[in-house]
């Protein structure tokens, strides 16, 4: 029995931990991000033509009373152990930026798109979920081509800078509360 009792403590404890070691940066007009956010080890098969990389995460938590909708608080996140940069010069920080930016336009559609489903009255939990779902990958995917575009043309970093600005401004109503 003390057995089956230290496997589980010793499980608890290293689940525990694990929580405890995530060190996430929550998206904020008010502060840019720094070279000290990337707190992650550059990958050993790394591309030497990458210079960086940021982890973000849209994440969702949820309340809900019986028969009523759901509120559902959409935040935007950077993962700090999973970014990384070998690179310290000023545009790989802005490209990661911009980056994260686009991370926060799309969690302000998402946060668009749940007061629409409120004001439906859709009650189901779920649907609300399968459209956060759908809008990340959506989301992920407009990350990818814009980081390509990025590293390939370093010249469009002023553009996709203001791009982004005007895009945010057309959800500032749907920003973080």
């Amino acid at each position: 029995m003390t057995i089956k009792r230290g496997i589980f403590f010793g499980i608890f404890i290293f689940i525990s931990f694990s929580f405890f070691s995530q060190d996430f940066l929550e998206w904020s007009s008010n502060r840019k991000l720094s070279f000290d956010d990337f707190k992650g080890a550059v990958p050993k098969a790394m591309n030497k033509q990458q210079a960086a990389n940021i982890t973000t995460v849209i994440s969702y938590q949820s309340r809900q009373e019986q028969g009523k909708v759901p509120q559902m608080t959409i935040l935007n996140l950077m993962d700090r152990n999973s970014s990384w940069t070998n690179v310290k010069k000023p545009e790989v920080l802005q490209v990661q930026q911009i980056r994260f930016d686009y991370s926060e336009l799309y969690a302000r559609k998402i946060r668009q798109k749940m007061a629409e489903m409120n004001k439906k009255g859709i009650t189901d939990k779920q649907k609300y979920i399968d459209e956060i779902a759908k809008m990340v990958r959506i989301s992920e995917k407009r990350q990818r081509e814009n980081s390509l575009l990025l590293e390939d043309q370093p010249h469009l970093i002023k553009i996709m800078q203001n791009d982004i600005k005007d895009s945010l401004n057309l959800y500032k109503n749907f920003a973080k509360q």
